[in-house]
């Protein structure tokens, strides 16, 4: 046998001894995997529940996508809406000059305090978005170069028949700054003489106005106003108080920017007849009439906005009303095309007589489809109705300002006092926050402080 050649005559017996022991090493390794505490069972422990843990993460990952994904489609698809997605974290602050009354432990905790509830919310936070100081921070950072060209020329009167003449001409303003809301300027000029008396009040002695201009940021005018009987002595005291406005058809007009010229500082006009051309720096208006509390909450379901107006505060109706008995506050919205800038619809509250901080607690509702988000705009407009003398206050309204209406009907006798506006493309920049802290906390009733302008 070849074992017998190759071992000797011990050859079965030393290959029935490796067998036997090749099978006592691979019983005593298949024990030791078995039993715990043993090398063998504690390496495969590990890895087995490594290669768990890493199917377990695996599939949860999968979940929260699917799930994260059906909520998306859930809530009516609004990441299509093309507005950017703020992080709302790093917007809250805390603020001790009056304008949050809520002491937060947590961002979390500040999002859900109840101040306001409206028909079909779930739930409702208050967002504060933007301090007073860091407002009046920005204005000076985003002022806009605007110029004013104006001309001045004296006359001197001759052979004591023709009378001297000081003739003042507004020839072109640019670099206007833009709306609060979408829609095209269309700005004038008012001009004021006045005259500072010795115990330093000013005396209005002649008042002009330019006519307005559509469509444009950089209007030019070329009006020319003549004052009579001007005396060299009596001119030299004058300040010209020259003030550009934005004609606005929905609400009061916006003070845009304002100059203030001394006559005495020109003195080459009255040293020759010319015409003399002058370039001023105009000063940013920023005329503010108080402060109104807006809740604000859409529901995508229904595609329903609606609106709460809630409170107002500090409010500066003179000298537009003459004084508190005739101060009868309402509120107009007007919902706007923010391409076009005409109004879709209006809505108003009611009218509150003789209030000088009016609570009003009214909700009005729009409705408006998630098509529209990224295009429409709203006007909140304080207005003050003059009452007939001897009628009450509770009169009837026109029809076309009680309903849903379109009408541009708007009586002589209500007069805007201040506004704000909401959308996407307003101007403001704690508007705008407000706006997309709605679009991203849909059925959350969003509430947050605003400066009637």
């Amino acid at each position: 046998m070849l074992y017998k050649d190759f071992l000797g005559p011990w050859g079965l017996l030393i290959i029935i001894l490796i067998g036997v022991g090749i099978i006592l090493i691979a019983l005593l390794l298949f024990v030791c995997f078995l039993i715990p505490g043993c090398i063998g069972y504690e390496c495969f422990r590990k890895r087995m529940q490594k290669s768990y843990a890493t199917k377990e993460k695996y599939k949860e990952d999968k979940n929260v996508h699917i799930r994260d994904k059906n909520q998306e489609e859930k809530n009516l698809k609004l990441n299509d809406i093309s507005y950017r997605s703020w992080r709302l974290g790093s917007l809250y602050e805390n603020d001790n000059n009056g304008t949050i009354n809520e002491n937060v432990e947590s961002q979390k905790d500040s999002l859900n305090s109840v101040n306001a509830q409206c028909e079909n919310v779930e739930s409702s936070s208050t967002l504060n978005l933007i301090q007073i100081d860091k407002q009046k921070n920005d204005k000076k950072i985003k002022e806009f170069p605007i110029e004013l060209t104006m001309s001045l020329q004296y006359l001197p009167p001759c052979d004591n028949i023709i009378t001297g003449k000081f003739v003042i001409g507004i020839e072109a303003l640019s670099g206007l700054p833009p709306k609060q809301y979408n829609s095209t300027l269309e700005p004038y000029v008012a001009l004021n003489i006045v005259k500072q008396s010795w115990n330093h009040r000013k005396q209005k002695l002649h008042s002009f106005r330019t006519r307005s201009i559509r469509h444009t940021a950089n209007p030019i005018y070329k009006e020319t106003f003549v004052i009579a009987n001007a005396k060299v002595q009596e001119a030299k005291e004058w300040i010209l108080d020259i003030t550009a406005y934005d004609h606005d058809r929905y609400a009061n007009h916006t003070e845009l920017s304002s100059l203030k010229v001394l006559v005495k500082d020109a003195k080459k006009i009255f040293y020759s007849p010319e015409i003399h051309l002058f370039n001023y720096r105009m000063k940013p208006s920023y005329q503010e009439f108080g402060n109104i509390l807006l809740a604000i909450s859409y529901l995508p379901t229904a595609q329903r906005l609606t609106i709460n107006i809630m409170k107002l505060r500090n409010i500066k109706f003179t000298p537009v009303v003459p004084s508190l008995n005739k101060f009868n506050p309402y509120v107009r919205i007007l919902m706007l095309n923010g391409k076009t800038g005409k109004k879709i619809k209006k809505k108003k509250t009611k009218v509150l007589s003789a209030v000088a901080q009016p609570e009003f607690n009214e909700t009005l509702t729009f409705d408006l489809p998630v098509t529209q988000l990224d295009t429409v705009q709203f006007l909140i407009v304080l207005c003050n109705k003059i009452l007939p003398e001897g009628s009450h206050i509770n009169i009837p309204d026109h029809a076309s300002d009680s309903e849903d209406s379109v009408s541009s009907y708007r009586s002589s006798a209500n007069i805007s006092i201040g506004k704000v506006a909401l959308g996407k493309g307003v101007r403001g920049s704690t508007e705008r926050l407000h706006w997309f802290s709605v679009l991203q906390n849909p059925r959350k009733l969003v509430s947050v402080w605003h400066t009637l302008k």
